[in-house]
């Protein structure tokens, strides 16, 4: 099975799908000793060719190991007309109990939404809007471990470019709806709050290096239906060194995370989590 789940990760990472998250989005920032920027370097060049790229990278991509569990991300984005620039994502995070007997999935996140990106092309400091009209979480799971909830929100992406270097600062307003929230996680809010952000520095190295870039990043929310407690929240910090092999560029992620409602079924529960693995 694990094979079988490399192999899948093997084909995204390798299917010029391109994300607009904290790494994708600065990337017309020039390699040094490199004359043309290749394809994976020019997001809105490449999605308007021959519209191939309709199907893209949303949030991130990967494969860590470590503790309380093994932890998988898949996030893809479907652009529906060329006319807007109108999407539906689909994230789900996994959390695999590999050293358990029968390696059963603790819990299953399921997460699509529907949104509409303004663009801001000249890539000013915002350089999109997402207005997420519709987004729904859930676990598929029933009884007293079944957790779903509706919202909307928006999102707006910033950047500064200096160098070798870019800054992200990336920030969300989501709000839940009562309609659609289960009555085993109705206290959500105060494990989540109303926004989230996150912070990213993304420095690029030579084509022709080992590691060609190097990511920090560091994701935070409090709790509380106002955001007002900051001791129900959450925070992650994940560093990535993305190897430069060929046409292929895993990167090599550690993640750490502590706080509330990094999976659905443990919402209310504080804990510590670290991993590390492979993003792509």
């Amino acid at each position: 099975m694990f094979l079988r789940l490399f192999f899948v990760f093997f084909l995204i990472g390798n299917s010029n799908l391109h994300a607009q998250d904290d790494e994708d989005v600065a990337n017309k920032i020039t390699p040094k000793n490199t004359q043309e920027l290749p394809c994976e370097t020019k997001l809105k060049e490449c999605e308007a060719d021959d519209n191939n790229y309709r199907l893209s990278r949303y949030k991130d991509l990967y494969a860590i190991f470590g503790s309380p569990n093994t932890k998988i991300q898949i996030s893809l984005k479907y652009k529906l007309t060329s006319l807007v620039n109108l999407y539906i994502g689909y994230t789900q995070i996994m959390f695999w109990e590999l050293g358990k007997q029968s390696s059963p999935f603790r819990d299953i996140n399921f997460n699509p939404d529907f949104f509409y990106r303004i663009d801001f092309p000249q890539y000013t400091f915002v350089k999109a809007i997402d207005l997420i009209m519709f987004e729904h979480e859930s676990n598929g799971k029933d009884g007293s471990s079944s957790r779903a909830w509706n919202g909307s929100g928006i999102k707006f992406y910033t950047i500064v470019k200096f160098y070798n270097w870019s800054f992200n600062w990336d920030t969300k307003f989501y709000w839940f709806y009562n309609l659609g929230m289960d009555d085993t996680n109705w206290d959500l809010r105060e494990y989540s709050g109303f926004w989230s952000t996150r912070f990213s520095f993304i420095n690029y190295y030579d084509s022709d290096k080992f590691i060609d870039r190097v990511s920090l990043y560091f994701d935070f929310f409090p709790g509380g239906k106002y955001s007002q407690h900051w001791g129900k929240g959450g925070q992650e910090l994940g560093i990535k060194f993305r190897v430069g092999w060929g046409m292929f560029y895993p990167s090599i992620f550690f993640q750490f995370y502590h706080g509330y409602n990094e999976s659905l079924l443990d919402y209310n529960k504080d804990h510590y989590s670290y991993r590390l693995g492979i993003a792509f």
